[in-house]
C-alpha cells in the first residue's frame, strides 16, 4: 500500500467517514479475534473500509499510468 500525496489527497465519502468513526467507537469493549468463532463486526467493518480504500488508491495509480503510457506512444 503506497501513503497518499498530500497534493491530491482522496476525498472520503459521508458514509465512508461515518463507518470509520462507527468501528472507532470507545464505548465499547475492545476488539476481539477468535480464528474460529465469530469475528467481531467492527473489526469486520474496519477491514472492508480499508480494503475499498487500498482498491481505490490502486486503481487511480493504474488510471495514472495508463495515461502517462498513452501520452509516450503518440
Amino acid at each position: 500500500m503506497t501513503l497518499r500525496s498530500t497534493q491530491s489527497p482522496a476525498k472520503m465519502t459521508r458514509n465512508e467517514r461515518e463507518e470509520l468513526l462507527e468501528s472507532l467507537l470507545i464505548d465499547e469493549p475492545d476488539l476481539t479475534f477468535t480464528p474460529r468463532g465469530d469475528p467481531d463486526p467492527r473489526l469486520l467493518r474496519l477491514v472492508d473500509f480499508l480494503a475499498r480504500q487500498a482498491a481505490r488508491e490502486c486503481y487511480a495509480e493504474e488510471v495514472k499510468m495508463t495515461r502517462r503510457r498513452g501520452k509516450r506512444t503518440s
